[in-house]
């Protein structure tokens, strides 16, 4: 087998691994205490700017604020706010526990729909779908601001990459699916 298709089969088992969450030896079941005091520090009022950025045109600036308050012991509010005042779209949700000591919430967007999303280190992340285009929502405080990003792009895939005629079955190329983005948001947040 050629160095480069070891490499790529290593570098496919070592993803499958930490997806699946069972990467050799590592427990990766818990969130550990010291990398996570998730949702606790992140209380309160955060206001900034949201960028959109669409290809090929100017970013779009829309102010911003994520408001995060304790509801009781295992639930907080959190209320998502574009254009603050008169014209304000307001989106107001809960954060609830699923399992925290493994990372999992729920945002509960009080019409049917409830996301999981997940605490990964420093990091809070939901994915999902919606009208044919998948979603990346990713929250994250570094010291005393909170970026805020969404990647999103069609669910329709283009196939790339798989066996190769003549190829060994160990050293067949990998199936690749590749989505594209069409739309990428990010804020930063400061706290009020």
């Amino acid at each position: 087998m050629s160095q480069a298709k070891w490499l790529n089969v290593l570098l496919i088992l070592s993803l499958s691994c930490c997806m699946s969450g069972t990467a050799w030896s590592q427990d990766w079941s818990t969130v550990h205490k010291d990398t996570s005091d998730f949702p606790l520090t992140w209380e309160g009022d955060w206001a900034g700017t949201l960028q959109i950025h669409f290809p090929g045109v100017a970013a779009r600036n829309v102010p911003m604020q994520l408001e995060i308050h304790p509801l009781d012991s295992i639930s907080w509010s959190w209320t998502l706010i574009y254009n603050p005042g008169e014209k304000e779209d307001r989106r107001a949700y809960d954060l609830l526990t699923a399992q925290p000591d493994k990372g999992e919430w729920l945002i509960d967007e009080h019409n049917g729909i409830v996301l999981g999303a997940r605490v990964l280190g420093p990091v809070f992340v939901s994915r999902f779908s919606v009208g044919g285009q998948l979603l990346l929502a990713r929250y994250e405080l570094r010291g005393e601001v909170l970026h805020f990003e969404i990647l999103a792009g069609s669910m329709d895939t283009t196939e790339t990459g798989g066996p190769q005629e003549g190829e060994a079955p160990l050293e067949q190329t990998p199936i690749v699916n590749w989505y594209g983005l069409n739309v990428f948001q990010q804020a930063t947040l400061y706290k009020l």
